[in-house]
């Protein structure tokens, strides 16, 4: 297990590609299984749990679509279990990172203000979020960094739009 936490640090870091973690069943449903977890936990400070729980499997599927039609479309299904595993595994750690801040945010009333400071670690850990899951998919789709960018900020606006459909009054808070 320190071995893959390790290898998810080293992702996050830009030290390690999704090539570089083992293309297993067991280390593609630990990945999963921890971004869920992750995600409900994050979730849950700021919809209550069972909404917290439904968007974070909301967020799990779409990820999930996402990345297999993405690999499928671009003739690359063979990078399917250690892409999603490597951005399941990033994405746990940075939500981990996201985890002080929601409960230092706490609920925000309406028409309320979040902190300026807590705002600018807030904007920092997203665009660092980018930046890690365009590393990966940079190195899943064999690309440039730049088509790795655009794939995963084309990612964000779709998952983004989604969820706010599904679940407006939630979101729109």
């Amino acid at each position: 297990m320190t071995q893959l936490f390790r290898y998810w640090l080293d992702l996050c870091l830009l030290r390690a590609a999704p090539q570089d973690g083992p293309a297993s069943t067991f280390n593609l449903g630990f990945a999963l299984t921890c971004y869920v977890m992750v995600s409900v936990l994050v979730m849950t400070g700021g919809y209550g749990m069972l909404t917290g729980t439904r968007l974070a499997l909301l967020e799990l599927v779409l990820l999930a679509v996402f990345v297999v039609l993405l690999l499928y479309l671009l003739d690359k299904p063979a990078r399917i279990k250690q892409t999603l595993a490597a951005m399941a595994g990033a994405g746990s750690l940075l939500g981990l990172l996201a985890f002080p801040l929601v409960l230092l945010q706490g609920p925000v009333p309406e028409g309320g203000t979040v902190p300026v400071a807590l705002s600018v670690v807030w904007m920092a850990l997203l665009l660092w979020n980018l930046v890690v899951s365009a590393h990966i998919m940079r190195h899943a789709l064999s690309t440039s960094f730049a088509i790795g960018l655009a794939v995963s900020v084309l990612y964000v606006l779709v998952s983004t739009q989604f969820v706010a459909t599904m679940f407006p009054q939630q979101v729109g808070q």
